[in-house]
């Protein structure tokens, strides 16, 4: 399968890309919350809670879609949060100049934080584009900007 150089991502208010526009002079930001899971095969007897580390991040891209730079807070464990990560994205993007909320254009991109792949992956087996690590939404044909989750 032969993925696409970028791909155009919808803003759907109050759901998994309400965070996405672009800010001064046209570069392009995503702002998300997400997870990583540090243990897999949990027992039913376990607490999964202490195994999750949830994060608030702001992915920035330059105007033509190429990955900047990512800011991100890690908020602690579902079981213990320091921070509500909605708000904490809400922040970040505030810190923005010029901020205006519509569809995106960007190239997938790849970035490591605490040990851990975040970003907009390219997956040849199901042959879509996924938003790493907790693979929470995916795009495929006819990439034209909708997801699955």
């Amino acid at each position: 399968m032969k993925f696409p150089k970028k791909i155009p991502i919808e803003r759907l208010e109050d759901y998994h890309t309400h965070y996405i526009g672009t800010y001064e002079d046209g570069k392009q930001f995503w702002g998300y919350e997400t997870f990583v899971i540090t243990k897999r095969d949990i027992s039913p007897y376990e607490n999964w809670q202490q195994y999750r580390r949830e994060y608030a991040v702001l992915y920035l891209f330059d105007s033509e879609g190429n990955f900047q730079e990512v800011k991100h807070e890690f908020a602690g464990t579902t079981d213990a949060l320091k921070f509500d990560t909605d708000i904490k994205i809400e922040q970040l993007v505030s810190s923005l100049k010029g901020v205006e909320y519509h569809d995106i254009e960007i190239k997938p991109f790849e970035v490591e934080i605490n040990g851990y792949k975040f970003g907009l992956i390219p997956n040849h087996e199901s042959e879509m584009i996924e938003l790493q690590p907790s693979s929470t939404i995916a795009f495929s044909e006819p990439w034209d900007g909708a997801y699955w989750t």
